[in-house]
């Protein structure tokens, strides 16, 4: 019988100092890039990909697409502000 449903489970694991921070409720720009990064490469693209399949709705609709996905909006959202 051929497979044909989709991975959905991803097994990886992030730095302490990430997970010290997301118990913590407060990730910085740049540990919510670091994020990003890590569960873009887990799909297999980059943080530049990741953007662009977010902007164009071609991220995965399962679990760590949609994480992906709501961790670019509150990147883009934490972004320092210019004054």
């Amino acid at each position: 019988m051929a497979e044909t449903a989709e991975k959905t489970c991803y097994d990886y694991e992030l730095p302490q100092h990430l997970i010290d921070a997301i118990e913590d409720g407060v990730l910085s720009h740049e540990q919510l890039r670091e994020l990003i990064e890590i569960e873009a490469g887990v799909l297999g693209l980059t943080f530049e990909e990741a953007e662009e399949q977010a902007r164009t709705g071609k991220l995965p609709k399962h679990g760590l697409g949609t994480s992906v996905e709501s961790l670019l909006w509150m990147y883009r959202k934490s972004e320092p502000q210019e004054r």
